[in-house]
């Protein structure tokens, strides 16, 4: 005699049959496992063992009659329950088992992509490679190489090191010390001083107000005198006017004293100046043009700070709709930079240049050969500064304009094009020798400036694609604005469609392909995605550098380094980990 029992309730998805001794002179029915809302279950889930017992002495009490010992049909049940418990566990052990000899056995290769920025283009560069496969799972034991717009989640000291399984993701540690505009520019204010440079002949004049620094009030203090030194208009009773400002603002007043917060620049560079005496406020941790405001008094500067300490609703677009984000702004760190108030114009029009640029896991520097000139919708003028199509390039803000790709397929030029627009325009030089030189060197400056701090903890395997944002003033000088992580990839023009996947491809040769190498080896491997006037065996990534690896603080340190190595890699070896969240 036995008794059947169905184990939809259990992590089980096979009919189970557990068998009863004989018991003489009663009568046993089968019973099979309860539907969830046969026992009023809450919530949509597996029923435990013991929740089923209780079912079953139910069942048996209201069938007394039926039984005529009902007592040792219950002990037998108690039996069937312990036994189902045990067969799950066993089950349950054969399905961890069976992954990680999956794990040992595979053959292929797999990646884990984020959602938004065009992740899609990824995923097609990633499919031409044909011992690659994708995954939704994005847990440590199962991805080989992940790629998602921000490093959130990523816990890199969990990345596995050894040769029998490695992982790569697209983000180092600590790649704000590049991406955050405060960060970034004390790093070049530090490493202009080491290096006896005026940092001010790279970037505008910039001053960092961060509300969580004990020095704010210094910091505040310095930047409101040199904008009362250069303004047209002198602000009336300048001492009882700042007291104010710090009062608004919540600024604890601080005795001051001779702590050098920065440099200050001896004047202000004429192209950067004007009869509208114009200013960028941004919050420092965003990109894609959010929160950036175009001033030109000091009391709307303290106005916008407000805002933003308090909540500050900020434009949406299709990455915070897809995200959910919510847009209500919270900030305390700004930077607040010199307009350019003298840019060259494209047809009266303002524009900035978009260039990528690649660190590998060895910390090898790339320049792409190709960038592009991202244009506004707008002509260019100062006397209006609330309208944004006029002042800010990013594509992420100009798409939303009336007059977008009116005038370029996109509101983008490549470096070929705007080259053919110089000569028309009978200008005798050279953008790829006087300018695009000029960008590298600023990009070699930028990178020294943060080479032992990049990746401080020496994490293997991380890679990263910057995009760096530069503006050509009247003059033809090349101006560093701002770094990003996460530049965007959308193919929003005919000349995205042609530079960006063929600047993701040769990327990946240099990171992916090394670290995971192909099964089948080719002598020669053309690119599937040509690049005009490139060879499709060319790699359109320059190098121009390698930076520093940072030393080990002490010797032990570095000796115990191998120790917590090895144990790390013995617990990956002999367990899954349950963590299935964000890496």
């Amino acid at each position: 005699m036995f008794l059947s029992v169905s184990g939809s309730g259990f992590h089980m998805n096979y009919r189970q049959e557990v068998r009863l001794p004989k018991l003489q002179g009663h009568k046993v029915q089968a019973y099979s496992m309860p539907k969830y809302r046969q026992l009023n279950s809450p919530e949509d889930k597996p029923i435990s063992p013991d929740r089923f017992l209780k079912y079953l002495n139910n069942k048996v009490q209201s069938q007394a009659g039926v039984y005529r010992n009902p007592v040792a049909v219950q002990s037998s049940m108690i039996l069937i329950a312990k036994q189902m418990k045990f067969s799950s566990d066993q089950h349950t052990h054969r399905q961890k088992e069976k992954s990680i000899k999956i794990i040992e056995q595979s053959n292929e290769y797999k990646y884990n992509l984020g959602l938004g920025n065009n992740h899609e283009l990824v995923q097609r560069i990633m499919d031409t490679r044909v011992d690659w496969q994708q995954t939704k799972d994005n847990s440590s034991m199962f991805v080989n190489f992940r790629w998602q717009q921000w490093n959130r989640g990523y816990k890199y000291d969990r990345l596995i090191l050894n040769n029998q399984y490695k992982q790569m993701v697209n983000h180092f540690e600590n790649h704000p010390e590049l991406s955050n505009k405060q960060y970034l520019f004390r790093n070049l204010c530090s490493y202009s001083e080491q290096n006896k440079q005026n940092v001010y002949d790279s970037v505008p004049i910039t001053f960092v107000l961060d509300f969580k620094d004990d020095s704010v009030d210094q910091q505040f203090t310095q930047f409101v005198k040199f904008f009362d030194k250069y303004a047209p208009k002198k602000i009336d009773q300048m001492a009882k006017k700042l007291v104010e400002y710090k009062k608004k603002l919540k600024i604890p007043v601080q005795p001051m004293n001779d702590k050098k917060i920065q440099p200050i620049p001896n004047k202000i560079p004429k192209t950067q100046n004007g009869n509208q005496y114009l200013w960028l406020l941004k919050p420092t941790f965003l990109n894609r043009g959010q929160g950036i405001h175009v001033v030109n008094d000091l009391d709307t500067i303290i106005s916008h700070i407000c805002e933003y300490q308090e909540g500050h609703q900020t434009i949406e677009d299709e990455d915070a709709k897809n995200n959910k984000k919510n847009n209500n702004i919270k900030a305390n760190s700004f930077v607040i930079q010199k307009y350019i108030e003298q840019p060259f114009l494209i047809n009266q029009r303002k524009f900035d240049i978009r260039v990528w640029v690649l660190v590998t896991q060895d910390l090898h520097c790339y320049f792409f050969k190709e960038g592009y000139i991202r244009t506004s919708c707008e002509n260019y003028t100062t006397e209006d500064v609330s309208n944004q199509y006029i002042h800010l390039t990013n594509n992420a803000i100009q798409k939303y304009s009336e007059k977008y790709g009116e005038f370029e397929d996109g509101n983008q030029l490549s470096f070929d094009d705007f080259q053919n627009y110089l000569n028309k325009q009978g200008f005798n030089i050279d953008f790829q020798q006087n300018n695009v030189t000029k960008m590298k060197q600023l990009v070699w400056m930028s990178m020294q400036s943060v080479k032992r701090k990049l990746n401080l903890h020496q994490r293997k395997f991380c890679m990263e694609i910057f995009g760096y944002d530069f503006i050509i003033d009247q003059d033809f000088k090349t101006w560093l604005i701002e770094i990003n992580t996460n530049p965007c990839i959308e193919e929003s023009s005919g000349i995205l469609k042609m530079l960006l996947p063929r600047m993701l491809d040769d990327a990946f040769k240099l990171t992916i392909d090394v670290i995971f190498p192909p099964k089948q080896k080719l002598e020669i491997v053309e690119s599937t995605f040509p690049v005009n006037k490139y060879s499709n065996t060319e790699s359109l990534w320059e190098s121009i550098g390698t930076l520093e690896s940072p030393k080990p603080a002490s010797k032990q340190s570095a000796l115990l380094l191998p120790n917590q190595l090895s144990s790390q890699i013995q617990q990956f070896q002999t367990i899954i980990p349950i963590y299935q969240g964000d890496l």
